[in-house]
């Protein structure tokens, strides 16, 4: 990673990585980056790999897109497993995989139930962050009205402070977003399972009722 460039999630800044520190296990602990020679440091739960693009997020965003990740691919391993039941009865196939999924999926639940929580807090963070933003605003328009800012520094200090609201803007959207895409995925596995083992418990039935006679 030494010497890529590292981007800021919503726009503030563009740096390069020039270090890391690592931790006792030998693993990334932080990474050191340059942002116009001004030398800063993040923990390594705020770096994201966007395919080939390295960017530096809050670390409760960055947990919820590698737990939307992992329940995106739960959700398909599922979806595939019910399809395949409709077409192939074989009861220890289903059943194993059913198992295998409907374990990684609890392992999911009580952790997805705390990142929501997370999430909206983060949420009640940025808009109260939000508002007090466009309170600043709002003070600059009196400053220019009354004539106690001058109209060059008006304009300039305006474009910094609503440059910011839009990429405050920008990351409630996400965390919103985060938040409805994990409940809808999460209760769609749910759902998916529970139908699959509904299906299972009635073919169990009928093989027993086959065998009885």
């Amino acid at each position: 990673m030494i010497g890529r460039p590292i981007i800021e999630n919503y726009g503030r800044y563009k740096a390069r990585i020039i270090s890391y520190k690592v931790d006792p296990k030998g693993d990334i602990d932080k990474i050191f980056i340059s942002n116009n020679g001004v030398i800063i440091f993040k923990d390594s739960s705020s770096i994201h790999f966007d395919g080939g693009v390295i960017k530096v997020v809050p670390p409760v965003i960055n947990k919820a897109y590698k737990t939307l990740d992992d329940l995106q691919y739960i959700f398909l391993q599922v979806k595939t497993l019910n399809n395949i039941l409709s077409v192939d009865p074989r009861l220890d196939y289903i059943e194993k995989y059913y198992k295998i999924f409907r374990e990684r999926y609890e392992k999911h639940l009580s952790n997805i139930s705390r990142l929501l929580k997370e999430l909206d807090g983060r949420r009640r963070y940025l808009n109260k962050i939000i508002s007090e933003y466009k309170e600043g605003l709002f003070n600059l328009e009196l400053g220019i009205q009354s004539g106690d800012i001058d109209n060059d520094i008006y304009k300039l200090c305006y474009n910094e402070l609503s440059d910011e609201i839009l990429r405050l803007s920008a990351e409630l959207e996400d965390v919103e977003n985060l938040i409805s895409d994990l409940s809808s995925v999460s209760t769609s596995i749910g759902e998916l399972l529970d139908r699959i083992w509904g299906s299972l418990s009635i073919k169990e039935v009928v093989k027993y009722e086959e065998e009885k006679i």
